[in-house]
């Protein structure tokens, strides 16, 4: 929209009750106040029709992230916020900021980052005070609080509000967390600050409600252990580039492209914490597909057998179980409670409801309470196959002529192999049903998965964050909960409850004291 016609609607605006109504219109509704009155900057489209500065108009999920920000303050809690590039993450938070500073008296909101240049950098339009300023000029003056003066209250890295008391200051390097209070502190591209522990100390002092917002930058660091196992659900958001109906899956692909380094895009855009991580087994890039597999592929069937893979979560973790149709996985159902004899039953129940005809779950340790539970109480029609990945791999031939046996390790590692192996021609089927290659495969040999509830994107997170490596003797082997513990990861609960739905039939009777393999 033209400056002019801004002008005109303010025009009508005053005649309906003037700015008093309208600021309050906007002070009760934040998405209001985005959609009308706040300004962004692109100097790509210098020169092209209405030129780089561009009217907000909030897409839907920058909508969410809007009011998901707002609830974050409200709650005096932390939050983090993982997102492509371009997407409008700093923009989205700087005007939040600047939304609180107009109409909430008394407001702080401090930014920060790992430079100083990055928060507040005279004459560069990429720095986070730059993103205010442009949003501040073009605000209507009748907007602008009582007795504001640029040149007395707008300074380096602090902004002041004289008629509220608001501030938005700014902050960088090791410091953060030092400058007093906040009622909000924003840490911008928080995967790459050095230190961050250090940073983290100095923030608990400062305020309850830091977001942290960043692009993602592998495992090893405190943005990442605060995503997969500090946070709970509600206090993350996800701004991802399918997030901007602007962009199509052709723009995807030319960008892709046009990077000579392919951890590059699935880092920065595709939001893969696992792109910059050496040996990671399943690539996210693989789930990604899967998850899109069942909408591109209207010929894939559900079996008529299902198996259920089950693990038992001992102390705070959870019980999840996993239904699977052949191809088509079913969303995971998970369980808090520890007692394992209600959770052996509780995953008699989720077999007889899903009508799966087979119950894999993971026999030793806490397991072992279940297996008592579960072959004390027989369900017709269903076999209960309890299952100890930690034995030898069995004796099945892989296409290259070589046996599992010769392969790995252990059957976790076989199983999980299965997965990737499987995975891997999902990933190659859906290129080919998009026109980028690939090749063709039985649709037997595929897998797809779900996605858009709370468990089923936690399973599609976990497939991608486990490393394979060998062994001393040069077999194949998977990453233990120790070694995930020592890069921040939890315990991969739902992703092994996946791979235990790969333990084929056992080939005779079952017995509780017997521990199957495949």
């Amino acid at each position: 929209m033209a400056i002019k016609e801004q002008r005109q609607r303010r025009d009508v605006e005053q005649r309906k009750g003037g700015w008093e109504v309208e600021k309050q219109r906007c002070a009760a509704d934040v998405i209001y106040w985005f959609d009308n009155w706040v300004w962004t900057y692109d100097p790509r489209l210098v020169g092209k029709p209405g030129g780089a500065y561009v009217q907000f108009k909030l897409w839907p999920k920058q909508r969410d992230v809007v009011l998901w920000l707002k609830d974050r303050i409200e709650a005096s809690e932390e939050g983090l916020i993982e997102k492509s590039r371009d997407t409008g993450a700093t923009y989205l938070t700087a005007g939040l900021a600047l939304h609180q500073w107009l109409f909430s008296p008394g407001f702080k909101a401090t930014f920060g980052s790992r430079k100083v240049d990055y928060v507040d950098k005279k004459d560069n339009p990429d720095s986070i005070f730059a993103k205010l300023r442009i949003m501040m000029r073009r605000l209507p003056p009748e907007m602008m609080p009582e007795g504001f003066n640029w040149s007395q209250h707008d300074n380096y890295m602090r902004i002041v509000n004289p008629e509220t008391g608001g501030v938005i200051s700014g902050e960088g390097g090791e410091d953060m967390g030092r400058g007093g209070r906040s009622s909000m502190y924003v840490l911008d591209e928080a995967a790459f600050v050095p230190n961050a522990e250090t940073v983290e100390k100095a923030l608990s002092g400062n305020t309850d409600c830091v977001i942290w917002v960043s692009s993602v930058n592998g495992m090893g660091n405190l943005f990442a252990r605060k995503r997969h196992s500090v946070l709970k659900p509600h206090q993350i958001m996800r701004l991802h580039w399918r997030d901007d109906p602007r962009k199509t899956e052709e723009w995807a692909a030319n960008k892709q492209a046009s990077f000579s380094d392919p951890t590059t895009w699935a880092s920065e855009y595709d939001i893969d914490y696992s792109a910059s991580v050496e040996g990671i087994c399943i690539p996210a890039l693989w789930v990604e597909s899967a998850k899109r597999l069942k909408a591109l592929e209207p010929r894939l069937k559900a079996s008529a057998v299902g198996v259920l893979g089950g693990d038992v979560g001992a102390g705070k973790a959870k019980s999840v179980v996993i239904p699977r149709f052949g191809p088509i996985v079913k969303p995971p159902r998970s369980r808090g409670e520890p007692d394992t004899t209600e959770t052996a039953h509780w995953m008699l129940d989720v077999a007889s409801e899903t009508g799966a005809s087979t119950l894999n779950f993971d026999a030793p340790g806490v397991g072992a309470g279940v297996s008592s539970t579960l072959m004390k109480n027989p369900k017709a029609g269903l076999k209960v196959v309890p299952v100890n990945t930690g034995l030898p791999p069995t004796d099945r031939k892989w296409p290259d002529g070589r046996t599992s046996e010769e392969m790995f390790g252990n059957l976790k590692a076989e199983v999980w192999w299965l997965s990737r192996t499987t995975l891997q021609r999902t990933h190659e089927h859906v290129l080919w049903l998009e026109g980028k290659g690939g090749r063709e495969h039985p649709l037997t040999d595929l897998m797809a998965l779900p996605s858009g509830d709370k468990d089923s994107d936690q399973l599609c997170l976990e497939l991608s964050l486990v490393k394979w490596g060998r062994n001393e003797r040069g077999k194949i082997v998977i990453e233990r909960k120790d070694e995930l513990k020592r890069r921040g990861i939890n315990s991969p609960d739902y992703a092994d409850a996946l791979m235990l739905t790969n333990v084929d039939p056992p080939r005779k009777h079952t017995t509780t004291s017997e521990q199957l393999r495949i």
